[in-house]
């Protein structure tokens, strides 16, 4: 029911927030997006093919981005019940020290990409407080091994823990703050709350969280019986800075765009798409005016998502979308 009410509230915010910041918005110069990062999955990288220890060497190189979310994944590091494998964060977390580049790190149950619950073939089919029980083990498990990391800049303990999405149980308020306390009685690490930028109200993310982070998405769809329709939110750049500022004047917390969409969001995979269709929902144009639209939110700290998808759309003669990328917003 709190989700109903939250989603009720947040939509009453577009007016509240998005009518002031329209107008707002003619009044502030365009600006450079101060600190850009990127998210990384490793999944992603193989979807699209890619050996996804050499795709992140090549990012880290290529881009030189200075800020990265990274995502624990209970199936690939727990694949069989106390057999850990940290190779593959312990690469990412090993590299980007080298580059003294700073990561934000995702742990918990619901982290990024579907279906946004990763469990391993053995956690499956345990009972609820089995699975809590285990969850809690593995941040803490993490938390002790890379808390000295000079990488480490953030923790993240789920993701858009309060938004109704994916493959996952119902978000459950007394287990969440036990993964919170894990990991805050083995590091002083701030810890990121994140929240949907559109289908949130945020208050949640304010009171939990020592950072909050939100997504922002420009569309959204309508499911209709054979067909589903896209539409753009209707919401000025100025919104997300101007909703923030109403939640600082009691709470007094930085924020962050967690997830900046930059890929088409289609209802199979982007693999399994035509070029057609991923540039109908997403072409160069449109790609270019969600970057001008990032920079007139006048967030400081912007993190990317897609990355995988530009790589793969260069591999396939389409470089136009990382070029701009590297030459408009990663830059020195």
């Amino acid at each position: 029911m709190i989700e109903f009410f939250s989603g009720i509230v947040s939509v009453l915010m577009w007016l509240v927030f998005g009518l002031p910041s329209f107008f707002l918005g003619f009044y502030y110069s365009q600006p450079v997006i101060l600190e850009p990062g990127i998210v990384y999955s490793y999944k992603q990288a193989e979807e699209f093919g890619f050996e996804p220890n050499q795709l992140y060497l090549e990012i880290l190189d290529d881009l030189k981005p200075k800020y990265l979310r990274v995502i624990a994944y209970w199936d690939r590091i727990e694949k069989q019940k106390d057999e850990y494998d940290f190779s593959e964060l312990d690469f990412q977390i090993q590299e980007t020290e080298r580059r003294q580049a700073k990561i934000t790190l995702i742990l918990g149950e619901k982290v990024p990409r579907w279906p946004e619950c990763h469990y391993p073939d053995w956690a499956a089919g345990l009972s609820r407080q089995n699975q809590q029980e285990q969850i809690l083990e593995l941040i803490s498990l993490i938390g002790a091994r890379y808390k000295d990391s000079s990488a480490l800049e953030f923790w993240q303990v789920e993701n858009e823990p309060f938004l109704a999405y994916g493959k996952c149980p119902a978000y459950d308020k007394d287990f969440y703050k036990k993964e919170l306390a894990a990991i805050k009685s083995i590091s002083s690490k701030p810890i990121v709350v994140t929240s949907s930028g559109e289908l949130d109200s945020w208050l949640r993310s304010f009171i939990y969280g020592d950072i909050v982070g939100f997504s922002v998405y420009r569309r959204f769809f309508v499911s209709l019986p054979f067909t589903r329709i896209g539409l753009d939110y209707p919401l000025p750049p100025l919104f997300y800075q101007t909703k923030a500022k109403a939640f600082n004047l009691f709470f007094k917390k930085d924020i962050m765009v967690t997830e900046f969409q930059l890929e088409p969001w289609l209802d199979k995979p982007i693999v399994e798409t035509s070029s057609e269709d991923q540039f109908a929902e997403l072409d160069f144009n449109r790609f270019v005016d969600y970057l001008e639209y990032a920079r007139k939110t006048r967030i400081k700290r912007i993190y990317f998502w897609g990355i995988e998808w530009w790589y793969w759309l260069k591999q396939n003669s389409q470089p136009e979308f990382l070029d701009y990328v590297k030459e408009n917003i990663f830059v020195d």
